[in-house]
């Protein structure tokens, strides 16, 4: 499939995934994965299944063999997870669009408007003001583990702009994937270290009486018995039969749970082995 084809379709499915999102978000639904989504996208675009499974296995074509060179193709290759699939998240991809929603709402632009915007202008941009306060507002919502710092917004005011002076919006969100990227291998980090804190004995791994100190630190958890089961969760998750839980696994559980990591562990420094 020709790329100009597939940036349309691309183009399209990015609007069409942001109005279900507002009509699950508004319903107190769960979000479809983008995955799931962009097969059930092409299935009623063109009619019969067999004809969708054809033209999803042309893009993907295509965008493995353009990914390198253009980055509007790069960037829905890893939103899709069709470019490192070993790095792909539904957080990650929620927060992307969620970064695109937000500097159109920002910028007084229509989401049932995202695919004519995109499709029309050969570098479609969003003002900066716009691109900054998408970023500090959408890091700060359940989608993005960790709020961007005033330093990382400044990063956008630097990032390229189209002959307007507008942020090329595919370099916003290029930059916006690699930042929760960044977000989530520092939060866990952070928990990891905060784990290690509570490990009073040392032997790496925390017995319940720790793991209940180092949860009331980092929740709002009071319950002993919401703490246990809580515990119990994480330990199944271990490849051993005792009940102790590992630095990973409550980094894991951490994030699924979207607990708060104390700044003072989030730093750039990795967590001692």
């Amino acid at each position: 499939m020709a790329v100009e084809n597939v940036l349309r379709l691309v183009h399209e499915a990015y609007e069409v995934k942001i109005l279900a999102d507002i009509k699950d978000d508004a319903a107190d639904r769960p979000r479809q994965s983008f995955t799931d989504f962009l097969k059930s996208f092409l299935v009623r675009k063109y009619g019969l299944k067999s004809i969708a499974t054809k033209q999803l296995g042309e893009i993907y074509n295509s965008v493995i063999a353009q990914e390198a060179k253009l980055e509007r193709v790069r960037c829905f290759g890893l939103i899709s997870g069709m470019v490192d699939k070993e790095g792909w998240s539904q957080g990650m991809c929620d927060f992307t669009l969620n970064m695109l929603k937000k500097v159109c709402d920002l910028d007084g632009r229509a989401p049932n408007n995202i695919s004519e915007w995109l499709s029309a202008d050969k570098e479609p941009g969003a003002t900066p003001e716009a691109a900054a306060l998408a970023m500090h507002e959408v890091s700060r919502t359940k989608v993005c583990p960790l709020a961007a710092s005033d330093s990382v917004i400044e990063e956008i005011g630097r990032l390229p702009k189209n002959e307007a002076g507008n942020v090329i919006v595919h370099n916003l969100l290029m930059f916006a994937i690699e930042y929760h990227k960044k977000s989530v291998v520092k939060v866990k980090s952070g928990f990891m270290k905060l784990f290690l804190q509570h490990d009073t004995n040392g032997d790496g791994v925390l017995e319940l009486q720790e793991f209940s100190a180092m949860i009331k630190n980092v929740s709002s958890m009071n319950d002993e018995r919401e703490i246990c089961a809580l515990y119990e969760e994480a330990a199944a998750f271990e490849d051993d039969d005792d009940d102790t839980i590992t630095k990973e696994t409550f980094a894991e559980l951490a994030s699924k749970y979207q607990f708060e990591c104390p700044t003072e562990f989030l730093d750039d420094d990795p967590p001692p082995e």
